[in-house]
């Protein structure tokens, strides 16, 4: 048998393949096909069904953006989870330009709800943050979702803890200088002469006394 290209069919030229060419040509043929055919996509359907439906959706992926590492092997690191089917794309660019050096991953990982997750790394060794960003390309998602390091996020937080330490290193002595003067004053005052309010009380007794002989 062969595929004659202007007829667009397959044209027997062997005995058997005449007999096979003409079989498939009755209707008992073409029904026996129909009810093989039918089984098949039933135990597709069965298979499907029990899977819990997890191929019927895709699932958009979340982006998480960070970095880490010491200060002579810094790093991104961009975590994509929660996405469906496996098959997806990451990548690194730099002001819109593509970034390969210094790339690695973990490969596809999956979850126990049927999604799957990576991570793909970019190393910051000889290269700056600034302008990096993470794309991914799925089939849930209408484009290109881009994730963008902001640098300057955590040169603020950087400056946060350096105020609230310079605070508290100012305001710390101040308290515990009033406090000590405070306890300090109240040790080194004189009591109270109640010497006076003595003798007059003793004076009103003694008047109540000479009263009531």
């Amino acid at each position: 048998m062969h595929v004659d290209l202007e007829k667009k069919a397959v044209i027997a030229t062997s005995e058997p393949g005449k007999m096979l060419e003409e079989e498939r040509k009755h209707i008992e043929y073409i029904k026996r096909k129909e009810e093989k055919l039918k089984m098949v996509c039933s135990a597709v359907k069965t298979v499907f069904l029990k899977s819990n439906n997890s191929l019927s959706r895709a699932a958009k992926p979340s982006v998480l953006l960070s970095a880490g590492g010491e200060q002579d092997q810094k790093y991104i690191k961009c975590v994509v989870h929660g996405f469906y089917p496996n098959v997806i794309r990451v990548r690194w660019t730099q002001k819109g330009r593509p970034v390969y050096f210094g790339v690695s991953s973990t490969g596809i990982l999956p979850h126990r709800d049927g999604t799957f997750q990576m991570t793909s790394y970019l190393s910051l060794v000889n290269m700056n943050a600034d302008g990096v960003t993470c794309e991914i390309e799925h089939l849930s998602l209408d484009g290109i979702l881009k994730k963008t390091y902001e640098e300057k996020s955590q040169i603020t937080e950087y400056v946060l803890w350096a105020t609230v330490a310079f605070s508290l290193g100012f305001a710390l002595p101040v308290f515990l200088t009033v406090i000590f003067i405070r306890i300090k004053k109240q040790t080194t005052e004189p009591p109270e002469d109640t010497s006076d309010g003595s003798k007059a009380s003793l004076s009103l007794n003694l008047m109540n006394v000479s009263q009531e002989t």
